[in-house]
């Protein structure tokens, strides 16, 4: 159990953004992993929904859709739990006489193989498939040069604001937030290093304000994607996970952000749901909204949301039921699967859809859309999870072996000491 009245550094500094090393920590904060778990399930839900399921008139379908809809808020979450992580990782190990090596060195080792195994399997491995396949439902699968530039260098999230979603492969397209995540990698890290806690924490709540303010000029300016996909326009979910590391790291700031996440938990809850409800007109989320509130308001909503519900979750009892959730087997399993699960997903629906397996074309073998529904996530829930149980036992945990060297091991004398 976590004491919710002390500093939680130490638990966090094992807790890491990344999927646990193949040793893992024994401070590891577990129900973290479970977090991790329930983002990429609401990104999962959101794209297997709007690329291979129909919608209907039946009670259930609008629920469906409801809940599918709102899968989008996965990636706030991810960005939530990434500023708290990488800001708690960064703090703690400031007194580090190889901050920037270590810190750089890991992310590499972590991010990096995943990634550009990905592209080149759609920009090389990809084209040279399609080109024998013949298949005209996959040829507007394939990537122009621009977007291939912007992929490699961790941009892409600026083309795809400027440009629109359909200026980039569908199987791509989410790959925007690693974008934004990347750019907050090379930036906040200076930050953090030489400023206080107190001035930290009060950049970051001029990051919230700022974002937000450039999302309604963005919006303002008829550019409702940028807003939505713009680093600068999606910094307050990252700095509002960085608030909540920061006061971790004093137990008088701790009590107080505790007190006050319990407190607005269920009424944040209550403004997010109000918002969607109140804006019938934005169906598949906020960067494809005709509604300034959901372009605005309802992401910083959101993302204030999960920060008071990492907070809980840190401070959780063992026996209570939302640790147990957390901490269950499969959230945490597809917690630790969950980079690899985020990269592949789409372009599995993608390309299955395209083959035949949408709701659509099942109801004409099945006859019930009840099945057909289920068959569509089940089937590439099933792929992608092996698909990522794969890569991290072939190939990503090998890469995360290179953190032991000695070049890019952590002092753990220092984490003992920010505890």
């Amino acid at each position: 159990m976590t004491d919710s009245s002390l500093p939680v550094s130490k638990a966090i500094q094992g807790a890491a953004i990344e999927a646990p090393d193949p040793q893992p920590s024994t401070n590891r904060i577990i129900v973290l992993d479970g977090i991790r778990g329930i983002a990429v399930l609401f990104v999962m839900m959101f794209h297997f929904w709007i690329v291979a399921v129909s919608s209907g008139p039946l009670l259930w379908e609008r629920v469906y859709d409801s809940l599918a809809g709102m899968g989008w808020i996965g990636v706030d979450l991810f960005f939530v739990l990434s500023g708290f992580l990488i800001t708690g990782i960064l703090y703690d190990s400031r007194d580090s006489s190889h901050y920037f090596r270590i810190f750089y060195g890991r992310r590499t080792v972590r991010i990096f193989p995943l990634y550009y195994a990905a592209l080149i399997i759609f920009f090389l491995v990809g084209p040279f498939v399609l080109a024998h396949v013949h298949r005209s439902a996959l040829a507007d699968l394939q990537s122009g040069a621009n977007v291939k530039l912007f992929a490699w260098t961790y941009l892409l999230n600026w083309y795809e604001g400027l440009k629109g979603w359909d200026a980039v492969a569908h199987p791509l397209q989410h790959f925007w937030s690693l974008s934004v995540e990347e750019q907050f990698y090379l930036i906040w890290p200076f930050l953090v290093l030489k400023l206080a806690r107190r001035q930290q924490m009060s950049v970051c709540a001029g990051l919230i304000a700022l974002a937000l303010t450039l999302r309604g000029v963005m919006y303002e300016l008829h550019l409702p994607i940028a807003s939505y996909l713009f680093t600068v326009c999606r910094m307050d979910s990252l700095a509002i996970g960085a608030i909540v590391a920061l006061a971790a790291r004093d137990s008088g700031d701790w009590k107080v952000l505790l007190k006050w996440a319990r407190r607005l938990a269920l009424p944040l809850l209550g403004a997010v749901v109000l918002g969607r409800i109140l804006n019938p007109n934005c169906t598949v989320g906020p960067g494809d909204t005709p509604t300034f509130f959901m372009n605005t308001f309802e992401l910083t909503l959101v993302g204030s949301f999960f920060a008071a519900c990492i907070a809980m979750a840190i401070a959780s009892e063992q026996r209570s039921f939302g640790h147990r959730l957390l901490a269950s087997r499969f959230l945490r399993f597809l917690g630790k699967y969950s980079y690899c699960l985020y990269i592949c997903h789409l372009p599995v629906i993608v390309i299955f859809a395209r083959a035949g397996l949408n709701t659509v074309q099942l109801m004409g073998k099945v006859h019930s859309e009840l099945l057909s529904v289920v068959v569509v996530n089940g089937v590439a829930f099933g792929v992608s999870v092996a698909i990522s149980f794969a890569s991290w036992h072939l190939y990503e945990k090998q890469w995360l072996k290179l953190k032991h060297l000695p070049a890019l091991r952590r002092d753990e004398r220092l984490s003992a000491k920010s505890a």
